[in-house]
């Protein structure tokens, strides 16, 4: 069975306004529900109405997210009893690049990676306003985006049953 995403959701093929190929602007090292915003409508938050529609169509209680650039064991699970919701997809997204990376997923990153991963964790440390708890967490699956830290849409899978793949991009 088919499924189609939320145009909010979706990345387009055509710039939706110039330099985005998405209706969200967001940077996922932010909460999605106060920092999301309409690509039409910067000074706005994406209002709930919005948030709380359907991610899918047909509605769907199960939804699996990749990121090409992270590990496939990584994968993002979206559940909800009644129906996935466009802020149930982003806050998923969220709160699983807040994970804390465990010992052996850390010695699966090559060396190279590891020393940008450090550099992206000590970065995100200084710029925080606890640098100590910060810290304390330790690295975070959203440090291993590096610099690729801003929503640039989904699109659904061909291979996997209701599941999409991430794209991410730099902010400009």
């Amino acid at each position: 069975m088919s499924i189609f995403l939320h145009p909010l959701l979706r990345q387009s093929q055509h710039e939706v306004v110039p330099d985005h190929r998405c209706y969200i602007l967001w940077d996922l090292r932010e909460a999605p529900a106060f920092s999301a915003r309409s690509v039409s409508r910067l000074e706005h938050s994406i209002p709930h109405s919005h948030l709380s529609q359907n991610a899918t169509v047909p509605p769907t209680t199960l939804l699996y997210i990749t990121i090409g650039i992270l590990p496939e064991s990584w994968a993002i699970t979206v559940q909800n009893a009644w129906s996935i919701t466009v802020l149930d997809v982003l806050a998923s997204i969220y709160s699983s690049l807040l994970t804390p990376l465990t010992h052996s997923e850390w010695d699966r990153l090559s060396l190279k990676h590891r020393q940008r991963v450090t550099g992206m964790f000590e970065n995100r440390c200084r710029l925080s306003a606890n640098e100590q708890e910060t810290r304390s967490q330790g690295v975070l699956r959203v440090d291993c985006l590096l610099r690729h830290t801003w929503f640039a849409g989904l699109t659904i899978s061909l291979e996997v049953e209701n599941s999409c793949i991430l794209s991410l991009r730099r902010p400009r």
